[in-house]
């Protein structure tokens, strides 16, 4: 009888082959990629410093030096970062984005848990967005007098990611941090903006003497400031202001 041939296998050469194919499938696709890349990234603003600030309402006084009025589409009153009480910013770094002072303006675990709760709910409905990424919207990507933002899509939030990410490289987080909190919506009568106006218009008091259950209730008050403003919806008010404190305790920044 004839003896059967057996031809041994070569791990090593199917292996190199292996390694072969995923590399041209991922320049294939790393070509794909950057070609659709630089399409969503047409029409991208260019990044300036001036597009961030907030201008601020007018003040009238007078013939004694005292205000009497405050003129503007918007009402607001800029602060610098040092003026912020160390619990709001607290309470808006566990509402909004516990890892603002650690990442480079784009939070991919955030983001990434925020895409797989869209794909859950099958609607875009989380952003995962990082403050200078919200920053970066409401200057290039939001009709800040009407408060509309431009439709959610890919494009855009491309675009926001690249531009928060040019951002952080020329400007420091307490920067960013004063910027976004004198330009954010506080609702209320009188489209006030900022977070100075905010407190005076709440509870009758300059941001610095905030205590820590006023800070909680503030950074509560932005994700959605007609339905938490305290004087029309009092209830709706203390459960958010409560999951700020919840959220200020989970990380660490007050005890229970």
């Amino acid at each position: 009888r004839k003896r059967k041939v057996v031809r041994k296998v070569n791990k090593k050469a199917i292996l190199t082959v292996f390694v072969v194919l995923i590399l041209i499938v991922g320049l294939i696709g790393g070509s794909a990629g950057l070609i659709v890349l630089n399409k969503m990234m047409q029409g991208k603003p260019n990044l300036e410093i001036t597009d961030l600030l907030s201008k601020e309402s007018s003040k009238i006084y007078d013939k004694d030096g005292n205000q009497i009025a405050d003129v503007g589409k918007q009402i607001r009153t800029n602060i610098t970062y040092n003026q912020i009480p160390e619990a709001l910013i607290d309470a808006f770094l566990s509402v909004e984005d516990s890892r603002f002072f650690d990442h480079k303006g784009f939070d991919t675990a955030r983001f990434t848990k925020s895409m797989l709760e869209n794909i859950k709910a099958l609607r875009f409905a989380q952003g995962g967005s990082t403050m200078t990424m919200q920053l970066i919207k409401m200057s290039y990507f939001t009709d800040d007098e009407a408060g509309v933002g431009a439709p959610k899509k890919i494009e855009r939030k491309v675009q926001e990611i690249a531009l928060a990410l040019e951002l952080e490289k020329d400007v420091s987080k307490k920067t960013i941090m004063e910027l976004y909190i004198n330009k954010m919506n506080f609702g209320g009568s009188g489209n006030i903006r900022g977070v100075q106006k905010a407190s005076q218009y709440y509870f009758g008091k300059n941001v610095s003497e905030l205590n820590l259950n006023e800070c909680a209730m503030l950074a509560g008050i932005v994700n959605r400031p007609n339905a938490y403003n305290p004087f029309n919806y009092l209830d709706y008010a203390t459960t958010r202001r409560n999951t700020v404190i919840n959220l200020m305790v989970r990380h660490g920044y007050i005890t229970k």
